[in-house]
C-alpha cells in the first residue's frame, strides 16, 4: 500500500481541501449505509447488531459492490469506481475498495466483503494514468 502512495501525484493545499470535503460526503454515505440503525437509536436496534456481530450473515462481496455503488451515486458522485480489492488495490485482501475522483484527487477506502467492518479511507492523488484505482 505504500508503493501506491508513492506512485500518486501530490495535491496541492487547494486540491486537499476539495478532495478533504468530498471525503466527509463520502464517508456520511458509506456510514448511512453500514449503520443499521436509525436515529435515535433504540436498545433493539442495538441488541440485534450485537447479534449480528456474534453470528454474522455469510459475505456476498456482490451484493455489498453492488450497495455501496448505489450509495455513492445516490450521494450525488458520479466518477465511481467499486470492486472486490485487487491485488494493486490500497485495501487488505477480501475487502470491498471504492474510489471516488474529485477532479485532482480521489477518495478511496475499502470495507469487508459483508459491507460492515468500519470503513476506512483516505485522500490521495491520481495514480499516473490520471485514475484513482488500478
Amino acid at each position: 500500500m505504500v508503493d501506491d502512495e508513492l506512485r500518486r501525484s501530490k495535491l496541492t493545499p487547494r486540491q486537499r481541501a476539495e478532495a478533504e470535503a468530498a471525503a466527509e460526503a463520502v464517508g456520511a454515505a458509506i456510514d448511512r449505509m453500514t449503520s443499521d440503525c436509525p436515529q435515535p437509536v433504540t436498545e433493539e436496534c442495538m441488541a440485534k447488531q450485537a447479534r449480528q456481530r456474534l453470528f454474522p450473515t455469510a459475505d456476498n462481496p456482490e451484493q455489498t459492490v453492488d450497495q455501496t455503488r448505489e450509495t455513492l451515486t445516490a450521494a450525488g458522485f458520479t466518477d465511481v469506481v467499486v470492486r472486490p480489492a485487487g491485488p494493486a488495490d490500497p485495501a487488505p485482501r477480501h475487502a470491498i475498495v471504492y474510489a471516488v475522483s474529485t477532479g485532482a484527487g480521489c477518495v478511496v477506502g475499502h470495507l469487508g466483503a459483508s459491507g460492515r467492518g468500519g470503513a476506512q479511507q483516505q485522500v490521495l492523488g491520481v495514480l499516473p494514468h490520471g485514475r484513482c484505482l488500478a
